[in-house]
């Protein structure tokens, strides 16, 4: 089977590679493309915690000029993954949420009691899902959020791709996050491919995620919102 994988880079062509060694055919197509913006400096004046929500303000941070000073500190952040990519990084404590922003805002709640006074640090792209800043505010925790890096949408299909959907020779496409699909339904109108959407199977990694997309076709969603969970969903079907 053929399939489109639409997540940013360099997690695109880890998604491809494993359903290329299951035998299927695998289409990149990164619909966010990052572009870095950390600040010269972070304020970690009363800081106490650092939250992270995906591996790739992890993967910035460690480069930042102080992230000897950061790795000292309390690490909490968004699914397992995340989490070992911390670890790898150098930090030492580190505690994870599987459940999104909302758990992991429960989760620095309830570990006050370990943590010294001050805010948490918060490095984290310009568009970002959840509200970790309001949920830690009505706990009286204070949340000092810093833009590392921004998503920006890919703005054409390529034609490989469009000639592709356009003679429905793809089985399949995997989402993983809401902006993505928006970001596919645009491009999909802008193109003028609206007559496929009766006939792509679609994967969502959530049901946040499927959202957009569930309007204009069936969208089959992972149990767990995670990529292993999106994976044996994908391949179950075939």
């Amino acid at each position: 089977m053929r399939f489109l994988v639409t997540r940013p880079q360099p997690e695109c062509r880890q998604t491809a590679d494993f359903l290329r060694a299951a035998g299927h055919v695998a289409d990149e197509l990164p619909l966010l493309v990052m572009h870095a913006q950390m600040p010269e400096r972070f304020d970690l004046s009363d800081v106490s915690a650092v939250a992270f929500t995906s591996r790739r303000a992890v993967a910035l941070t460690t480069e930042h000029q102080q992230f000897s000073d950061l790795k000292q500190l309390p690490v909490f952040a968004v699914g397992s993954a995340t989490a070992k990519v911390c670890e790898e990084a150098g930090f030492q404590s580190i505690k994870f949420a599987e459940d999104g922003v909302a758990s992991l805002g429960q989760l620095i709640l309830d570990s006050q009691e370990g943590l010294a006074p001050g805010c948490v640090l918060y490095p984290a792209a310009q568009e970002r899902a959840g509200d970790l800043e309001g949920i830690l505010e009505v706990g009286n925790v204070q949340c000092r959020p810093v833009i590392t890096y921004r998503m920006d949408r890919l703005g054409v299909l390529p034609d490989e791709i469009a000639r592709a959907l356009d003679a429905k020779a793809i089985d399949g496409a995997l989402i993983f996050s809401k902006r993505t699909a928006d970001t596919l339904v645009s491009l999909i109108k802008k193109t003028g491919l609206e007559h496929i959407f009766s006939d792509l199977s679609v994967y969502a990694i959530s049901r946040q995620a499927a959202e957009p997309l569930s309007m204009y076709m069936k969208v089959r969603v992972a149990d767990m919102p995670c990529q292993s969970a999106l994976l044996d969903l994908v391949l179950a079907d075939c």
